[in-house]
């Protein structure tokens, strides 16, 4: 048992140090940045999109981006500490489908309050620096949690 519970906390420490990496990192700095795409090789945002924007544009909107990453930081840490716990209990010989329940019904109540957060930061976004301005923009997480482009985040 105490195997076990070692196994499951070393699984979540793991993740848990990955989501404290991932989240310090920029949107549009990916592969496609200096195409003007940004995560996923997703264009309408990156670099491209930022060039189209006002310096007092992309302040505004680097601020408010910030914001949104600092608010949401425990949530997705928490939420990738979770999803480690749940595949660890499910890999187990004898899984506890009551553990297993109560763990899917946590990721859900995190997951919607991603939701409600990033609804939130698209609103000001489009408020304070313009509309459109999340393009393409598909945000994707470091659990993938995204199909691709279109901003159907």
């Amino acid at each position: 048992m105490q195997r076990k519970t070692f196994g499951i906390a070393l699984a979540a420490l793991a993740t848990l140090a990955l989501t404290s990496s991932l989240a310090l990192a920029r949107p549009g700095s990916g592969p496609g940045a200096g195409r003007g795409y940004g995560p996923g090789d997703c264009p309408g945002y990156g670099a491209g999109a930022m060039a189209r924007l006002t310096p007092e544009q992309q302040a505004t909107f680097q601020k408010l981006h910030d914001a949104y990453a600092a608010k949401t930081a425990q949530l997705r840490a928490d939420l990738g500490v979770k999803r480690a716990e749940l595949n660890a209990l499910a890999i187990t010989q004898n899984p506890d489908q009551a553990k297993i329940t109560d763990l899917t019904k946590q990721i859900g109540d995190i997951e919607g309050k991603l939701l409600a957060e990033r609804t939130q930061f698209r609103i000001q976004v489009s408020k304070e620096v313009g509309p459109n301005v999340m393009g393409g923009y598909h945000h994707r997480g470091m659990m993938g949690g995204g199909t691709g482009c279109g901003g159907n985040w």
